[in-house]
């Protein structure tokens, strides 16, 4: 694969359900501009012209930022949307961005968000584990091989995220008032959280938030509350939502560790993950569950000799551009070390 010339630009889009960026790098692999928007891009939810309609004026505003001409295509655009999840999507976004809007790009890489955070923090393959509103693990081989275990959304799934700690400690205290599973924790502090967050004062009250005007973001942000319930009064009931989100969490890495190449959990340092989503902002609570979680569950669970947890420094707009570049057939310089943190690690004796 040959080098870059100094003078090609390569762009990186990460697009949410709320928010989209977008990086431009050159030839040597230098940031030469940036750009973001609160929007979303993600097609399930805006449609997928909107979508392309977006993508292709972050890129331009990106453009217009780095001083390039609209008419002149970038090399190659890597995009990683939540939402891009099956290859029908996918095709979908490069066909119609290639028709569309022909001078964008030349090359196209497109793929999940998930993806795009793990070709940030490493070369060939790694896991990733996202605890934001909701929650998500991929895995990916150096083969190319993916794996995945939950991102199914609220109703199906999100174990371990802000609204999963959330919606917990809501049923507690629910079925604690009720008397239908009294709850082995005191739920004062859980209720008075959730009268004050919701602005409510009994159960009737809460019906609308939970049914009539549900939005998931706004019940994921009473985890914030819980959080400091646990930590400055360490409430035992918001100590336990927070152990137990740790412990599901672990779950995920243990779910994809029977599809995983062997390198990916012998190396140095063990199985390497890298954490994402506001969630790990309370380590320090869920670290207990976390690391029980980590333990065999049964004989088809591979035990885990090492484990190593790790922010990214740099955003997932650098691993979808690094994947453009692939696209294209070309390389540029990236110092893959310069672009994560280990914030944990482990030996384990299970």
């Amino acid at each position: 694969m040959s080098a870059a010339a100094k003078d090609d630009v390569f762009g990186g889009i990460e697009g949410g359900a709320t928010h989209s960026q977008i990086v431009l790098l050159n030839g040597s692999g230098d940031v030469i501009s940036s750009a973001e928007v609160d929007l979303s891009t993600n097609h399930w939810q805006v449609g997928m012209d909107l979508c392309l309609a977006r993508l292709n004026d972050l890129t331009n505003e990106a453009k217009k930022k780095a001083g390039l001409s609209l008419d002149a295509p970038l090399r190659a655009l890597g995009i990683s949307l939540s939402g891009a999840d099956n290859d029908e999507s996918r095709i979908q976004i490069e066909t119609g961005l290639q028709k569309g809007y022909p001078n964008l790009s030349k090359h196209y890489y497109v793929c999940c968000d998930t993806v795009g955070s793990i070709a940030t923090a490493f070369p060939k393959g790694g896991i990733v584990l996202i605890a934001g509103t909701g929650s998500n693990c991929q895995l990916i081989n150096p083969d190319g091989g993916k794996f995945r275990c939950g991102g199914w959304g609220n109703m199906m799934g999100d174990e371990g995220s802000a609204y999963w700690i959330s919606d917990l400690c809501l049923k507690t205290v629910f079925d604690t008032l009720d008397n239908l599973v009294p709850s082995p924790y005191d739920i004062t502090v859980a209720n008075e959280i959730m009268c004050r967050y919701f602005q409510v004062k009994d159960q009737m009250d809460m019906l609308k938030h939970l049914y009539t005007d549900f939005q998931k973001s706004v019940v994921a942000g009473m985890c914030r509350e819980i959080a400091k319930a646990a930590r400055e009064k360490k409430d035992p009931l918001c100590c336990h939502v927070f152990r137990e989100a740790g412990r599901l969490l672990a779950w995920h890495i243990l779910a994809l560790l029977p599809k995983a190449d062997k390198s990916l959990i012998e190396g140095d340092g063990g199985v390497h993950v890298v954490c994402t989503g506001s969630v790990f902002k309370s380590w320090d609570l869920l670290e207990e569950g976390f690391l029980d979680g980590l333990k065999p569950r049964g004989k088809d669970d591979v035990r885990i000799p090492e484990i190593t947890l790790m922010f990214l420094e740099k955003e997932s707009t650098f691993g979808s551009a690094y994947l453009g570049v692939s696209a294209a057939g070309t390389s540029i310089p990236i110092d893959y070390a310069k672009n994560t943190k280990i914030f944990f690690n482990r030996k384990l004796n299970f």
